[in-house]
């Protein structure tokens, strides 16, 4: 027993004295409670839920302190102790995450406790690691999840986000059959963050993604050919353009043209290209395809002039690793100075992307 902070502190030093070498002999847990039971957490019913669960966790024979904190809506309590017990021996914190969940859900169940209702209403500003990056690592994962087709293209958008993506395969067959995630030295099995982010349900996702986007592309590809037909082409700038040129231009590309015709009677000679409907023509004396940087982005010049005319424009950016990725990227206001990110078309109806959402990931909790 200690009577004062310092008294504790000076315990806690002298204990640990006897292992020098141990270069972290404390150890924190928080415990947070539902707001469901906070008239049923009396001091002594919590000092009990702490000690149990100190003693299923195999932290016994040993120093701590418990603190109460109920000046939050997030009532919750801190368990400190010494790693280094009575005996000189190091408890040890390895496979400390699994362990605590089961614990956990045996406590719950047997003081019948209230169950969290889902990680949307966890406070992520409350956690420490290694949850605060758990739960990092969920909103990421579940916020680009739905855009991703295939393991390549999942594992690059998480790398420009410095998250280490480690596929685990047979070694008989070499078939990818687990998957994990490293961010700042802390890693995490899939399925540890969350059933849905395990590889073979991550699996799933990328074929119902795929699935989901070839029959957009072929609703699209209906909407053309059901338009009226035309042998007409356009002209720019008193040039006729031919099927080869309209087809380029179509497809994003771009052609340069000289002496095109201009309202004042003088001649242009310059890149041009349009938006992905077709509707405005670009004009640049700069090859279109030069990369140019723009705030956290470097995207090809014609991608930009076309966000800054108030376009959203599938944008090819340099990316983490020497990669190419392609964000939609659009500016709300003429006057703003960032630009708007989505993984996928936000112009989709907004019917079609919660019918989306629901198809593919049905996870929202």
């Amino acid at each position: 027993w200690a009577d004062s902070r310092s008294d504790i502190i000076r315990s806690f030093a002298m204990q640990r004295s006897g292992r020098k070498e141990i270069k972290q002999p404390v150890g924190h847990i928080p415990i947070s409670f539902s707001p469901e039971d906070k008239g049923r957490m009396t001091d002594e019913f919590m000092v009990q839920l702490a000690k149990e669960y100190m003693q299923e966790m195999g932290i016994r024979n040993t120093q701590y302190i418990i603190v109460r904190h109920d000046n939050t809506d997030n009532l919750h309590l801190h368990i400190v102790y010494n790693r280094i017990d009575n005996h000189l021996k190091l408890i040890s914190v390895n496979h400390d995450y699994k362990r605590n969940i089961k614990v956990c859900k045996k406590l719950k169940d047997k003081h019948r406790l209230t169950y969290g209702k889902g990680k949307e209403k966890v406070k992520r500003e409350k956690l420490d690691n290694p949850d605060a990056i758990k739960y990092l690592l969920y909103d990421i994962i579940k916020t680009i999840l739905p855009y991703c087709t295939s393991e390549k293209e999942f594992q690059g958008y998480l790398q420009s986000k410095w998250i280490n993506v480690e596929f685990k395969q047979r070694r008989t067959t070499g078939e990818i059959e687990g998957i994990s995630f490293r961010y700042d030295e802390i890693a995490f099995k899939g399925s540890q963050i969350d059933r849905k982010f395990s590889y073979g349900n991550l699996k799933k996702e990328f074929e119902k993604n795929r699935t989901v986007q070839e029959k957009q592309a072929e609703k699209t590809e209906q909407e053309i050919s059901d338009r009226p037909k035309t042998d007409e082409l356009p002209t720019l700038g008193g040039i006729k353009l031919t099927p080869e040129q309209m087809n380029t231009l179509k497809d994003g590309g771009y052609i340069y043209f000289e002496n095109m015709q201009q309202k004042d009677g003088s001649k242009l000679s310059a890149y041009t290209f349009f938006d992905d409907k077709i509707t405005k023509p670009f004009f640049t004396k700069q090859n279109p395809e030069t990369f140019i940087k723009y705030g956290k982005y470097e995207m090809r010049l014609m991608d930009k002039m076309r966000i800054e005319a108030g376009f959203i424009t599938k944008a090819k950016v340099k990316w983490y690793g020497g990669g190419m990725a392609y964000p939609y990227l659009w500016k709300e206001n003429k006057s703003d100075t960032e630009y708007k990110e989505s993984w996928g078309d936000p112009r989709l109806p907004k019917v079609e992307k919660e019918e989306r959402r629901q198809n593919i990931i049905k996870s929202r909790q």
